[in-house]
């Protein structure tokens, strides 16, 4: 597929990197003949320098030959008139802005507006603060995300992941054993990390103190399921915010408006930015400071916290805050907000608990419309070690009709979850995959493009 990226900025360099990697026929525009210079370089891919928004400019990419349509600029202006000068040049690629601005992204909607310039909107800030709300209200997890959401009245499933301990009461015990135990329950172990190495759960796997654990499970399954492994659904009531800028204030609006009890507390360094937040957030306490000052930290409540959220925009000031509040106090959940990808490795060095990436934000739905294949949402496991793929299976795929246990799936690819018929079915060796089910893969990075060539096989079932 031919796709056109305008901006070259963190957002854009991180789009190329993965349509790269998908073999797309890549041209970026950008006015900083540097950063493009770096990109080109990089990945052999084309460079124009200039406005994207300049209808010349734009023209000189073969638009018309474009599949997609990627406006990533710092500007939702630049952005949203891209858009509209593709549209006036002829293209009927889809189109794809980044936007901040609420207002922008009511107007224009994320898929409801089909008629018009934007087809869909990128809203990294939304996304990350909805991630990081759904995180604060199970604390002891570390990765909670709806899988098979699509279709109205339909069963969900959840896949989540967190680090076993002595409360677990199924330590050291084999995988295929816990089948066996629990027939009825309706959850997958699909991946375990030990040692910092993240792998495919295999039946012979035994479960050690101080693994982390990703499980596929049904929505009405979810607090038996945890409640095996020791965990339970308890959120954090109050919690220390870092940071009010675009992602602060995002994360800080929904939770100012949770109520029943919730207290939250906001820390920013400029006096302008605690100002604006102290006067958005009605039941918010704003704070101007620096939330690596030790008197501030406790001036907030940091003593009596449940969670310490750092969202600054600076990644090695959120993982110092992170760590600095989880040592004043060692029963908090720290969060920590990091782009820059060479530093995820420090966070499990420092005891963050939680990470979250801009970068899955925006990469989810520019893979869904890349892929085809009816992919419904991609989600990032760790850094990019795996994915969370879900699909409705078609008739094109390799395996339909055939049980798990005989449909070839790649060495290092499960199959988390199940939907047929709105009902989420256990996904056991037996489980036939039919024409319209919707299933969840969990894959290592490694095999995904085997799995993604399974999915739009041309080959008949026998």
């Amino acid at each position: 597929m031919k796709v056109i990226v305008c901006g070259a900025g963190e957002i854009g360099q991180q789009i190329c990197f993965d349509l790269h990697r998908e073999e797309c026929e890549l041209t970026v525009i950008d006015r900083d003949a540097t950063l493009l210079r770096h990109l080109t370089d990089r990945f052999g891919i084309s460079g124009i320098v200039g406005d994207a928004s300049d209808p010349h400019i734009l023209k000189s990419t073969r638009v018309e030959e474009a599949g997609l349509i990627i406006a990533a600029t710092p500007s939702d202006h630049v952005n949203i008139v891209v858009c509209v000068v593709a549209r006036s040049l002829g293209t009927k690629a889809r189109t794809m802005a980044r936007l901040e601005n609420l207002r922008y992204l009511e107007a224009v909607g994320t898929d409801s507006n089909p008629a018009g310039p934007v087809d869909m909107a990128l809203s990294p800030e939304k996304q990350l603060a909805e991630h990081t709300v759904q995180l604060l209200e199970s604390p002891d997890l570390f990765d909670r995300r709806l899988i098979l959401t699509a279709g109205e009245g339909s069963e969900r499933a959840y896949l989540v992941g967190f680090r076993l301990n002595s409360s677990c009461t199924l330590l050291n015990t084999p995988l295929r054993q816990l089948s066996e135990l629990f027939g009825d329950l309706n959850a997958v172990v699909v991946g375990i990390r030990r040692h910092m190495r993240l792998g495919i759960a295999l039946a012979n796997d035994q479960l050690r103190d101080n693994d982390e654990v990703y499980v596929c499970t049904s929505e009405t399954n979810l607090k038996r399921t945890l409640s095996l492994f020791g965990k339970q659904l308890k959120p954090c009531r109050r919690v220390v915010l870092a940071g009010a800028g675009k992602v602060g204030m995002e994360v800080a609006r929904k939770l100012d408006r949770i109520g029943g009890g919730f207290r939250l507390k906001v820390i920013e360094r400029s006096r302008e930015r605690a100002e604006t937040a102290a006067d958005c957030l009605a039941r918010t306490v704003v704070l101007n400071g620096s939330a690596h000052n030790k008197e501030v930290l406790e001036e907030a409540g940091i003593g009596s916290a449940d969670a310490i959220v750092a969202v600054t925009q600076d990644d090695r000031s959120n993982l110092l805050v992170a760590s600095q509040a989880k040592k004043l106090e060692g029963g908090l959940v720290a969060v920590s907000l990091v782009n820059d990808q060479f530093l995820m490795p420090l966070a499990e060095q420092l005891e963050i608990d939680m990470v979250i990436d801009p970068r899955d934000a925006v990469m989810s739905k520019i893979l869904c419309h890349c892929r085809g294949r009816k992919i419904n949402s991609v989600g990032f496991i760790g850094d990019r070690e795996a994915e969370i793929i879900e699909c409705e299976i078609l008739p094109r795929a390799s395996f339909v009709g055939q049980k798990i246990r005989n449909a070839g799936l790649p060495e290092k690819v499960l199959v988390g979850a199940v939907r047929k018929d709105g009902f989420i079915v256990k996904a056991s060796p037996d489980t036939r995959l039919n024409v319209g089910d919707r299933v969840a893969f969990f894959a290592m990075a490694s095999d995904v493009p085997e799995l993604l060539e399974q999915l739009d096989s041309n080959a008949q079932s026998p």
